[in-house]
């Protein structure tokens, strides 16, 4: 039987498949735009020729499929997202306009004159008030006019709107409203998707509820259709079991549990990363504190395990547009091998955030694409060898590289086309650093403690000057770092997060309403798991707490020891308060601590891979080079004679001396002066960087 994990990038889609001997074996495919599910049968096809079935046996051997998929953000990102009405009270219809008051991401930009507001998310001739108020403690101070909701419900039909989202003020206190709303809808528009904020997440903030809301309802339509499309593909090829996806909770979930949910799609790949590379370095005894980070196509990917635990955040952003939902916090930047590279007015040199995507692609790929890429760069500098791209399932013309460089950079910059690459591999490499920091040196976190893990078919060529610029000894290279988040799939967890809202503080802490909604939200992470047929032995629950300090703007979620908040147990609450802020910003007051949503991770395990021991070569690692390659030295501005390693032939122990390049199937390692390559135990690269040590190579 097969275990199958597929993550659907937007440049390729990685395929890891475990066996009965819990042997992984990585394929990858070119993503289709425009025909996810084509893109991922095409993918899943390559497995089945690979073991020798046709597709219907593969997939009917197959006890369990998990997919990830950028679909939902690049939805988000792109505006193809269902025509969706607002239904909210009356007098706050210019919520989404007003917003934050943000024009960007940082809070310099509202003082940028130049700069216009962004649009609302669903915009404001969508978007109907109606009379109804619930106070903040629930009660209940003006009745809900449901004459006026009908007739918002007739006005939004009349606008061909496909979904429906509804947000009321204090609803997560009483819903009452929001669920009449709700049920209206349903009778003047039956059939037509509907997101409700009592349900979706049920926490403070008008805004950033509405706007959790609105996006989830935008998606409901497409979302659930391709979960519905991709169900029906496999089942007709002969799958026989539940679909299993990715949540943005870095967990696996039923897909149509996330259907229901689809705001959990967004960023539900790169979720997966730091649970794959946290199991990685515990597995190969190199600690707990893991910096994460995957280049794909597209995106490079960021993220941090401090002691163990996967860093979470509540204050999300899809685009420019916020969302609050707990998830694993991964900072994205447009710095992919598909960045598109350009020089501005100025003559300045940028890299991404526009990409090439899958197609045309970088312009080595020969499928019409004209725009010079970080691939193109690379492939100019001598680290991409043309003819074994995939493993040489792939051609790459580098003609065309250099021609689209000279082409739309050279004129501009005016240096040579080497040169050029040159600066776009630097530009690059400084665009990942900074999202490298945005996880670690910003939060209060030294970089230099961490152990960086590259993940991603393109890291591997970038990685080790960005290690250098952070002041990293160690850097390690799965050999599945092609596929890392695919390969994360294998060992996630089934987990399902929600949260209440509950405010209250230490001053005058309402233990009763406190405890009732963490039983609630217990019994809703039980069911869960019942629904997911976890047998109970493999289910646990974490609760958390996201609390401040009075007028604070931003909460700081911690974990709580206990599922209930006693009148002893709240002086500890305070206490681990104080120590969660201290740790995170640097100094604690002994001011009261107001609580302001309560949470449930609920995980049900799953087995295990065991990693199977790499085997020990009597052949010196030397003669696994395979031949010798003009690549370019950064430092000396020049190119140096390389040897080039194949991967599959380098063995336990093996060390590669840089200047080296290893060539494995999906990826490429870059191994400069002065750094070293060891294999694992388990297969995996070990890199010493500035390794300047006296001996010979391997």
């Amino acid at each position: 039987m097969f275990t199958v994990a597929v993550d659907m990038g937007g440049t390729f889609t990685d395929l890891v498949v475990a066996d009965e001997t819990e042997n992984v074996q990585l394929f990858k495919a070119t993503s289709v735009p425009g025909a996810p599910v084509e893109g991922i049968m095409n993918a899943v096809k390559l497995a089945a020729d690979h073991y020798g079935y046709a597709l219907t046996d593969f997939l009917h051997n197959t006890e369990a499929l998990i997919v990830g998929t950028t679909m939902a953000t690049n939805a988000v990102l792109t505006s193809k997202v269902a025509k969706t009405g607002l239904i909210i009270n009356q007098g706050f219809e210019d919520l989404l306009t007003v917003g934050l008051g943000s024009k960007g991401k940082s809070t310099e930009d509202m003082f940028r004159s130049h700069m216009a507001y962004p649009e609302p998310f669903i915009p404001r001739y969508l978007t109907v008030g109606v009379a109804g108020r619930i106070n903040a403690e629930g009660g209940v101070e003006t009745d809900l006019d449901e004459d006026q909701v009908r007739a918002a419900v007739s006005k939004l039909k009349q606008w061909n709107v496909e979904s429906f989202a509804i947000c009321t003020l204090w609803s997560h206190v009483n819903p009452d409203h929001e669920n009449r709303i709700a049920a209206i809808v349903g009778e003047e528009s039956p059939g037509t998707p509907c997101s409700v904020s009592s349900r979706v997440n049920p926490v403070i903030r008008e805004y950033e509820r509405t706007s959790t809301t609105a996006i989830d309802a935008s998606l409901k339509p497409s979302f659930s259709n391709y979960v519905y499309e991709l169900g029906r593909a496999l089942t007709e090829q002969g799958y026989q079991q539940d679909l299993l996806m990715t949540n943005s909770n870095g967990g696996v979930m039923k897909a149509d549990e996330l259907a229901a949910l689809p705001i959990c799609a967004i960023k539900s790949g790169p979720s997966m990363g730091p649970a794959a590379g946290l199991y990685l370095a515990e597995q190969e005894g190199l600690g707990n504190n893991v910096l994460v980070c995957d280049m794909g196509g597209t995106t490079f990917d960021a993220s941090l395990t401090v002691e163990g635990r996967i860093a979470s955040t509540s204050v999300n952003r899809v685009g420019p547009y916020h969302y609050n939902l707990p998830c694993v916090e991964v900072n994205s930047i447009g710095a992919g091998g598909g960045s598109i590279a350009w020089v501005d007015t100025g003559g300045l040199l940028h890299v991404g955030p526009t990409s090439a995507g899958a197609s045309p692609g970088p312009a080595c790929y020969g499928f019409g694409g004209d725009q010079p890429t970080v691939t193109d760069a690379d492939v100019v500098l001598g680290y991409i060898n043309p003819d074994y791209f995939l493993g040489g399932e792939m051609d790459i013309a580098p003609e065309l590289a250099s021609d689209a460089i000279k082409d739309r950079l050279v004129s501009v910059a005016g240096i040579g086309v080497v040169e050029t690459a040159a600066l776009i591999y630097v530009v690059a490499n400084q665009s990942m650093v900074k999202g490298l920091e945005e996880v670690t040196t910003r939060r209060g976190i030294d970089p230099r403690t961490c152990l960086l893990i590259g993940g991603g078919g393109a890291c591997g060529t970038h990685i080790v000057p960005m290690a250098q610029e952070l002041g990293i000894a160690r850097i390690l290279i799965p050999r599945m770092a092609a596929g890392l988040c695919a390969y994360g799939m294998l060992i996630g967890d089934i987990i399902y997060q929600r949260a209440r809202g509950m405010v209250t503080s230490s001053r005058d802490f309402d233990f009763t309403g406190v405890n009732k909604a963490i039983t609630e939200l217990e019994e809703d992470g039980l069911q869960f798991l019942t629904r997911a047929n976890i047998a109970p032995d493999k289910c646990r629950l974490e609760f958390s707490v996201s609390a401040r300090y009075p007028y604070q703007a931003w909460e700081l979620d911690f974990l709580l020891p206990w599922n209930r908040v006693t009148p002893k147990r709240l002086e500890q609450l305070v206490n681990l308060f104080h120590a969660a802020h201290e740790e995170r910003y640097g100094f604690k007051v002994e001011h009261p601590v107001e609580c302001v949503s309560f949470m449930v991770k609920a995980i049900g395990s799953r087995s295990q891979l065991s990693q199977a021991k790499a085997e020990t070569g009597v052949e010196d690692g030397s003669t696994s080079i395979k031949g010798w390659r003009d690549a370019y030295c950064i430092e000396r501005k020049a190119f140096v004679s390389t040897p080039i390693y194949a991967g599959d032939r380098l063995r336990r122990g093996n060390r590669v001396r840089g200047p080296a390049i290893i060539e494995e199937l999906q990826t490429t390692v870059v191994i400069p002066e002065h750094s070293q390559a060891t294999v694992t135990g388990l297969g995996n690269y070990l890199i010493d960087v500035g390794y300047e040590a006296a001996g010979t190579d391997a």
